[in-house]
């Protein structure tokens, strides 16, 4: 079965223009802050572990991405907006047409106190939800609008193709996420692979567990089931073509 995309993730998706910069430099963070881990040719400083294994994982993408070209092409950039385009169009309407019910609904005496408070929340997510969407349809045709929707496109191809060729290399379990299936045991045994080759090294033994916790807590994952199509579909099918979009 189809899974539907939710119409946060579009906006979030082109709400966050921007990833963490990563240039060509010898360290990262602030000089004063504690010298935590090395990555490639990389000296990472900050006391945040969040931050130390957020940037391990980008660097260690970034190289796996140049060394097994899984760069985004010119022909899937513009199918992925095309198809962002398509899906944002049928987001809108079904926006607007929840929101007008919603306050169609509010307008009836009947209505118990219990499901007016309910439906008053989900009126105020939507309300949210519209102002966002306003302000990425307000870029839309500047030059800074398409260099972030760019960026954006590249971004999710990418990953997706890392996806990919980490399940096809490792396998293992998938989980189940927004922004599409996830191998889970596959990142995990390609983290652990880099760090017995000694493509990063964790200074700070404290800081390790920050790395690691969220391959390993299989409590705070929903995992598609073994053997299942889906799996195999969501793998190898690009989320954001997993839905026909109304035209």
């Amino acid at each position: 079965m189809k899974k539907s995309i939710p119409l946060r993730l579009w906006v979030a998706c082109l709400l966050c223009f921007m990833m963490l910069p990563l240039q060509a430099q010898e360290t990262y963070g602030r000089s004063d802050a504690p010298l935590v881990a090395e990555v490639l040719d990389l000296q990472i400083r900050t006391s945040n572990p969040d931050e130390m294994a957020y940037v391990i994982k980008q660097v260690l993408v970034k190289q796996y991405i140049e060394d097994n070209k899984l760069q985004a092409s010119d022909a899937e950039l513009a199918e992925f907006l095309q198809r962002k385009q398509l899906l944002m169009e049928n987001n809108r309407i079904k926006l607007d047409t929840r929101r007008d019910e919603i306050r169609q609904t509010l307008t009836e005496a009947s209505l118990t106190a219990q499901a007016r408070t309910q439906l008053e929340k989900e009126r105020d997510a939507l309300d949210e939800m519209d102002k966002a969407m306003r302000q990425v349809e307000s870029r839309a045709g500047t030059a800074e609008g398409d260099a972030a929707e760019t960026l954006v496109a590249r971004s999710f191809i990418e990953q997706w193709k890392v996806n990919r060729a980490l399940y096809r290399q490792y396998g293992g379990r998938v989980i189940y996420q927004q922004g599409g299936a996830e191998p889970l045991d596959s990142w995990q045994q390609f983290l652990r692979d880099a760090q017995k080759a000694g493509q990063f090294k964790i200074l700070q033994q404290q800081m390790e567990p920050a790395l690691w916790s969220y391959y390993t807590q299989d409590s705070i994952h929903s995992f598609y089931p073994d053997g299942a199509a889906s799996k195999e579909q969501a793998i190898n099918t690009p989320w954001w073509m997993l839905d026909e979009p109304a035209e």
